[in-house]
């Protein structure tokens, strides 16, 4: 298990990626601040995570009223689909299958 530093968008995923490959496992904890976050946030994801992997985000507080349904649509607009196990919490997965549920 290896915790890492990930700065968001170009020229840093790429860096990233080269030096350390893609991940089975992303994780964040309320790191959406503003709208305009989620697409770097986003497409360092996709960039980022293996065919099989997954990103968990823990996002409890919603800043800056950025409500939970912009946040799934911008995963959308990467493949990326969105179960919610528990309230707060989202995994994205490719190729999954969107569920509704825990707020």
């Amino acid at each position: 298990l290896d915790c890492r530093q990930l700065l968001w968008g170009s020229p840093h995923m790429e860096k990233y990626l080269k030096v350390h490959g893609q991940s089975d496992t992303i994780l964040g904890a309320d790191v959406i601040y503003t709208e305009t976050s989620i697409k770097p946030l986003f497409d360092t994801v996709a960039c980022l995570l293996k065919p099989d992997g997954q990103f968990i985000l823990s996002r409890v507080n919603k800043w800056n009223g950025v409500e939970n349904e912009v946040v799934i649509e911008a995963a959308k607009a990467q493949k990326l689909y969105c179960t919610r196990p528990s309230e707060g919490i989202f995994v994205f997965r490719w190729n999954g299958v969107e569920e509704s549920g825990g707020g």
